[in-house]
């Protein structure tokens, strides 16, 4: 129970992470384009912690403090109209899929709250209790779609937003759930969405976690926290975390990072030092987010269950979720008995993962391009076609990866 808790809990506080990472204002690198560069013409407009056995259960007392745990006064579930939600019925309902939504929400000085502008980060978290597995599929920020509202083609992280008849925008996941059942075929009726706000403290909660870093990695992640000091004491560091923390070491190793340079860990993408380290591409990122993710994971998976429940009620209050206290909590009974508690740990992962778009140059299977025209609204962003079939080939994989085999919608 308590590691199943544990997984889900982990996936809702540290989806920001991965938010965090894909937040760059600089374009996406353009060494990979293709001929194929038109767009489809789509619409005009540490401890060895015992294997809990399974089918165990928590005593009456624990289960109500769960639930307490959950229905803190700053969450409020949000009313999502399935009937808009595109949901493809012929997908078997043994498979629970979630949204996860990672946002960066910025203070509006006008009107002194936080505003949503972006969901830069969709995950599918696919969750198997017959099978007892953990499937992640994440699909790239940039990736350009149609979004059913509005009939047009933009990128799925804009999917989120809608304004009012005054022209006043709101943040709307009830749309990013919508477009990626639109357009993935998908049956997706629940989200969870969390901004970055608050989970360095939460990683710090946890006592940080061991990495294990290049030089490259090590030395960027302390350029960036002594350039950007001011801004980061602003917004997201504490004065404790800053007076506690250690640089870290020059070098290649296995080295201790607080909950901030975990952070910056996610973020690394370019060498920003002027030595020329080579830290990958945006692809790497988005590795280091995952590998990030997988080792949070495994550690709060040895954390003792009123740990486990301290910090749900912790990290509910960076949550926005269509999904009641109670729907939450009954998806972790639901697991129960499944299997899966008594393979978390047991692995060097947690997660089998996928992601859209999918292939490379160098597997011989790239199914996407940059779209390299200037003069496109769309320059930079990530194109599969419709018309020589690589959206397809995605849809198909997406399922294959979740559900063994493709179920297509409206058959």
């Amino acid at each position: 129970m308590k590691r199943f808790l544990a997984l889900v809990l982990a996936f809702s506080l540290f989806l920001p992470v991965l938010s965090l990472a894909e937040l760059d204002e600089e374009e996406l690198s353009m060494e990979e384009i293709v001929e194929d560069e038109m767009l489809d013409d789509e619409s005009e407009d540490e401890d060895d912690t015992p294997v809990i056995p399974e089918g165990e259960q928590l005593s009456p007392e624990l289960e109500a403090e769960l639930l307490a745990s959950v229905e803190s006064a700053e969450y409020t579930p949000t009313d999502v109209d399935s009937s808009n939600l595109y949901i493809n019925q012929n997908l078997p309902d043994n498979i629970i899929n979630i949204l996860l939504l990672g946002v960066d929400a910025r203070t509006d000085d006008k009107e002194g709250k936080d505003v949503v502008k972006l969901a830069d980060v969709q995950l599918i978290l696919s969750l198997d209790p017959d099978a007892g597995t953990v499937k992640l599929s994440s699909i790239l920020r940039d990736t350009l779609v149609v979004n059913p509202a509005t009939g047009k083609q933009s990128p799925i992280n804009q999917s989120i937003r809608s304004f009012d008849s005054k022209g006043i925008f709101h943040d709307n996941p009830e749309r990013s759930l919508a477009t990626v059942n639109y357009n993935f075929q998908m049956n997706i009726q629940h989200y969870i969405m969390v901004n970055f706000k608050g989970v360095a403290a939460i990683v710090d909660s946890l006592g940080g976690v061991d990495l294990d870093l290049t030089k490259g990695e090590a030395a960027n992640i302390n350029y960036y926290l002594k350039k950007n000091a001011r801004k980061i004491s602003r917004t997201y560091d504490t004065k404790e975390a800053k007076a506690a923390r250690v640089e870290l070491t020059v070098e290649d190793g296995v080295q201790h990072l607080d909950g901030l340079q975990a952070l910056m860990y996610a973020r690394l993408r370019q060498d920003k030092t002027g030595k020329k380290y080579n830290l990958g591409d945006d692809w790497q990122r988005t590795y280091r987010t995952r590998h990030l993710l997988d080792v949070l994971l495994q550690k709060v998976l040895h954390k003792d269950i009123m740990d486990i429940i301290d910090l749900v009620g912790t990290g509910v209050d960076y949550l926005d979720s269509n999904m009641n206290p109670d729907t939450m909590v009954n998806l972790v009974f639901k697991m129960l008995g499944s299997g899966i508690v008594n393979k978390l740990g047991q692995s060097d992962s947690l997660i089998e993962q996928f992601r859209i778009p999918m292939g490379s140059n160098e597997e011989g299977n790239k199914t996407w391009s940059y779209v390299s025209d200037k003069q496109s609204e769309w320059y930079g962003k990530v194109f599969m076609s419709k018309n020589n079939g690589n959206f397809q080939k995605n849809v198909e994989a997406l399922h294959e990866f979740i559900y063994g085999r493709y179920y297509p919608a409206g058959e």
